[in-house]
């Protein structure tokens, strides 16, 4: 059995589950389907690097995320090797988790590493379950191999939603969209994550090749690196609404301050799709940052 028929074979039974989260009624944000997950999102999302990276205290850290959902945000994107963002999301999941869909990622390649990761998160996440587990950073044909392989990361990442640990499995990526392209190819994957902006656009541009195949197989397609990793503080408004331009399910920001919640979730709540003319405009005025010394993702 080659590798595809196998992890095909393996995903049999865990496609289906009910939903467990519908959208809040009186939301300030739209929502759109997370793919066939049968789940409901904001269209703004909170990454969560900018907790882990930044310099805030956990406490500091748990305030932001309440006043994100105070505020509408109902998809908070996170991963394990954000520092400790998952403790300070995990202040507030131990009390809030029903009110949000919570995602985490997976970094290491191997099925035992990637298991004791996925466990570590959910402990710092303070929850039973995640409802989108994704295989992180699959940059090149060898991560995609590695993982993939028979005691790959992907390997835990099913057995975790056969054991309820999760609800979906996603994939991210963030350098080569025709790697991403052959994952969902490899593994009906509920979730992508990739780049998705003004300058990434002009760079191995993600979305001619990945927002198709989202759109044929009803992915979730969530987009990241919307503000090129804070380096698009001229356009922010204009960088958000570029983003939820395309048929994303999400868009996932960082967030280092209340008063940025405030600024994006304003921008997302009057959310009108961008003109074509529009769109080649802001490329042209955020061309200055589409370089692989600002886009480190984009290197290799």
């Amino acid at each position: 059995m080659d590798r595809r028929s196998f992890l095909h074979s393996v995903a049999l039974g865990t496609l289906a589950m009910p939903p467990w989260k519908a959208p809040p009624t009186g939301s300030p944000l739209p929502h759109r389907p997370l793919g066939a997950t049968g789940l409901e999102v904001s269209i703004l999302g909170l990454g969560c690097a900018a907790l882990g990276y930044g310099p805030m205290s956990v406490d500091e850290g748990a305030a932001l995320v309440h006043a994100a959902i105070d505020a509408g945000i109902d998809y908070i994107d996170c991963a394990s090797s954000y520092r400790d963002a998952e403790e300070k999301v995990g202040a507030v999941m131990k009390t809030r988790r029903h009110e949000v869909t919570l995602a985490t990622k997976c970094l290491e390649r191997s099925t035992d590493d990637a298991w004791r990761e996925i466990n570590r998160s959910l402990e710092r996440l303070q929850t039973d379950r995640v409802d989108v587990l994704q295989v992180h950073a699959i940059n090149s044909v060898s991560d995609l191999d590695r993982v993939t392989e028979k005691d790959g990361a992907l390997l835990a990442a099913i057995r975790a939603k056969d054991e309820g640990l999760c609800r979906f499995i996603g994939i991210t990526g963030h350098t080569r969209p025709e790697v991403l392209a052959a994952a969902l190819d490899r593994f009906p994957f509920a979730t992508v994550l990739c780049p998705l902006s003004s300058t990434d656009a002009l760079v191995n541009d993600f979305a001619p090749v990945i927002g198709p195949l989202a759109k044929e197989r009803n992915l979730g397609l969530i987009a990241m690196k919307v503000l090129a990793a804070g380096n698009m503080v001229r356009h922010p408004a204009r960088s958000l609404r570029y983003s939820l331009s395309h048929p994303v399910s999400t868009a996932v920001v960082g967030m280092a301050s209340v008063a940025e919640v405030r600024e994006n979730v304003a921008a997302a709540a009057g959310f009108s799709t961008m003109t074509d003319d529009e769109m080649r405009a802001l490329e042209q005025a955020t061309r200055y940052a589409a370089t692989t010394d600002v886009m480190w993702w984009k290197r290799g």
